[in-house]
């Protein structure tokens, strides 16, 4: 019986080893996987006027007053085009000329119905003169006068009339030549000699604009008109530019698209050197401002499902935190939610940063890899916190 008790308590003592040097095992495994301290750089986040915007897209177009679609009066085929696409011409400059076989031919049969009613004008005017004297003498009757005086009003009438055509298919003949109604360039030609066109605005030949002055003419839902003024101030990108072009809101429309529920918003531009009139544009209205937060864009990343974050600073330790933005400009990046005033992050490798992973300043150690204690000192610096530049 004794000798079962003191093996007993042999095997105890051995498991109690064993269980003493897993735990010792556990801990050590515990410590080499906690990361080990970084190096960083920390600033504090700065208070900042951040501005309320909407964004736009459309294209950049010259005002509605300062654009114009010429189109023939009259049916027929395109004889001449006088201009190229991106000439200057002056208000009147011929643009092209239309073809229409009647058009001559009307104006000369024109000419022959008003020298047709002289003569019959003419013929009752002495038919008049005949009658009078007859009835002066008293041979005639006063009816044969009535006649011909009521012969020679008609007379006159088909003369008037017959003038009247003529007029008229002169100005016809006149209209087959298409003129600028406006100075400026020549944005599109549609038409080429010898195509046809058929006297309505279905039918344009060419479009003519002032493109001293361009506009991003863009389109948003009705949501963002409720918010958007004549005269904010917007910033606004063409498509190939590096730098935005500062803008003016002009227009807003009053009434949105019911087939794609959108309403047109127009932005003056301050200068037009070197845009192209239909190239795609960006546009971002300030619609107010107010106080915020705003970080450097280096401070950010993703998250692994997609979200933004920051890494906080704080007594030494990392602390990865969700965010918010507001805005992104060229001075940084402006937070909605997620910091609070007097917070710092972390502005350099912040990827791969753990939450809760022990901070050193970067200058620290730098000066610490050309020593060589490190142990409990680096224990110290992380102990304080991360001596921000």
């Amino acid at each position: 019986m004794r000798g079962r008790t003191i093996a007993l308590v042999a095997a105890l003592g051995v498991l109690g080893g064993l269980g003493a040097l897993g735990c010792r095992r556990t801990a050590e495994e515990a410590e080499d996987d906690k990361p080990a301290p970084a190096a960083v750089t920390c600033r504090p986040v700065e208070a900042a006027t951040i501005a309320d915007t909407i964004d736009v897209a459309g294209v950049i177009a010259p005002p509605p007053k300062l654009d114009a679609v010429v189109s023939s009066p009259i049916a027929g085929r395109v004889a001449q085009v006088a201009v190229e696409e991106g000439d200057h011409v002056a208000a009147g400059a011929l643009l092209a000329v239309i073809e229409d076989p009647a058009l001559p031919a009307g104006s000369l049969e024109a000419k022959a119905g008003v020298d047709s009613a002289r003569a019959q004008s003419a013929a009752a005017e002495q038919e008049v003169a005949r009658q009078e004297r007859l009835v002066a003498t008293g041979i005639g009757a006063r009816k044969d006068l009535d006649e011909a005086r009521a012969k020679q009003a008609a007379a006159a009438a088909d003369l008037a009339t017959a003038h009247a055509k003529l007029g008229l298919a002169g100005a016809q003949l006149a209209r087959r030549e298409i003129r600028a109604p406006r100075a400026g360039v020549v944005l599109h030609l549609q038409r080429k000699v010898g195509e046809s066109v058929d006297g309505t605005a279905a039918t344009p030949i060419a479009e003519i604009a002032d493109i001293t002055v361009l506009e991003l003419h863009a389109q948003a839902p009705p949501a963002a008109l409720r918010a958007l003024r004549d005269g904010m101030t917007a910033m606004v990108r063409p498509l190939g530019f590096d730098e935005p072009i500062a803008g003016t809101v002009v227009r807003v429309a009053p009434a949105v698209d019911p087939a794609s529920l959108l309403g047109v918003v127009r932005i003056a531009l301050a200068s037009s050197d070197g845009i192209k009139v239909g190239v795609a544009a960006t546009g971002q209205v300030t619609t107010g401002t107010r106080p915020g937060l705003r970080i450097p864009a280096d401070a950010l990343r993703r998250s692994m499902v997609g979200e933004d974050e920051v890494v906080v600073c704080d007594g030494g330790t990392a602390h990865v935190r969700k965010v918010v933005i507001a805005q992104r400009a060229e001075q940084g990046v402006a937070i909605k939610e997620g910091l609070k005033p007097g917070e710092q992050v972390v502005i350099d490798h912040v990827l791969g940063l753990q939450d809760g992973q022990a901070l050193v300043a970067a200058d620290h150690k730098r000066a610490e890899s050309g020593s060589a204690g490190t142990g409990s000192d680096d224990k110290a610096r992380t102990a304080k916190g991360v001596t921000n530049k």
